[in-house]
């Protein structure tokens, strides 16, 4: 649970209630009790606002919702929300790095795990199942390919997204090789790179509010695209 506006006063006058006010001031913004206390503040009111806008940009879209819409659902102030993103440009550009950091994340710990390639491909499987197939990276997920839908309405978007995603390219050379010990399908390892990505995608979008079937889904069933089908199991 984040720290509550009334919490943080209370700390700040449980620690500083005998200082004259300039000294108070001082303290709460250069101290180190008073630097814990704004970083405290500056987490709570961020973790507040990444989640409203997920749920707005996801019911409304890029170009529906509105700042608005966001601080209502935070339930912070306006001048708060604004002081930590001017626009709804700067939040969307947010959500999108987060997205980047969570997936960036998920297959930088498989690609440098040791084993085969097919092995590795196999622990990246198990690692999106883990992740990518709960509430919050489902939303992330629509909200990549929202992103990736709205490049006229959000200057400079698709160029940052395409600066991040170079993590994506690392899973080619390994079908490459699984292809050569007969592990993984024949064909154009770029197309089926492209398959195994795109079917990520769409389960994670089509099941978005299908918590049941979410469960069902396995690492075989994200690897079956790549999988060279006369391999014996």
């Amino acid at each position: 649970m984040g720290v509550r506006p009334i919490d943080i006063w209370e700390m700040i006058i449980y620690n500083y209630i005998d200082l004259p006010f300039n000294q108070l001031i001082q303290e709460v913004t250069m101290s180190p009790r008073g630097k814990k206390l704004n970083e405290q503040m500056r987490a709570d009111a961020m973790a507040k606002i990444t989640k409203a806008a997920l749920e707005v940009f996801a019911a409304y879209g890029y170009h529906g919702a509105t700042m608005e819409q966001i601080m209502q659902v935070s339930g912070l102030s306006k001048g708060l929300v604004y002081h930590y993103f001017p626009s709804k440009e700067r939040i969307f550009f947010h959500l999108v790095d987060s997205a980047l950091e969570i997936s960036r994340n998920t297959w930088k710990d498989a690609l440098d795990s040791p084993g085969t390639a097919w092995e590795k491909i196999e622990k990246l499987s198990e690692n999106i199942v883990k992740t990518a197939f709960t509430d919050e990276s489902s939303l992330y997920s629509l909200i990549m390919i929202q992103a990736m839908t709205q490049e006229k309405g959000i200057p400079g978007l698709m160029e940052h997204i395409f600066q991040h995603l170079t993590f994506y390219n690392e899973l080619l050379p390994l079908i490459i090789e699984a292809q050569k010990s007969g592990e993984a399908a024949q064909g154009d390892p770029d197309l089926l790179m492209i398959s195994y990505v795109a079917l990520i995608q769409g389960l994670a979008l089509f099941l978005l509010n299908d918590d049941e079937m979410k469960k069902k889904v396995t690492p075989e069933i994200l690897t079956y695209v790549l999988r060279n089908s006369e391999r014996s199991t």
